[in-house]
């Protein structure tokens, strides 16, 4: 995700977009500082936002993959 690094420490990350019914920004809040980032666009953040960001797209991954096997063992039954 992570694509370069400013001289201030900020990394840049990439939010694909979302559907059309979910909103445009994605928030995160880390340390008491809060983000919007809009989707589709690449936005430079401190490194504690970027690793909360691949944290949480992990954790929707997994989620994902959870509900598809669910979904899967249901149609098998």
């Amino acid at each position: 995700m992570s694509k370069s690094i400013r001289s201030d420490g900020r990394v840049e990350v990439f939010l694909p977009r979302a559907s059309l019914s979910d909103d445009p920004n994605f928030f995160v809040g880390v340390n008491g500082e809060s983000f919007l980032l809009p989707r589709g666009k690449s936005s430079f953040v401190p490194p504690a936002v970027a690793e909360e960001i691949q944290r949480a797209q992990r954790a929707q991954n997994l989620l994902d993959e959870r509900v598809d096997a669910l979904l899967r063992q249901t149609a098998k039954d």
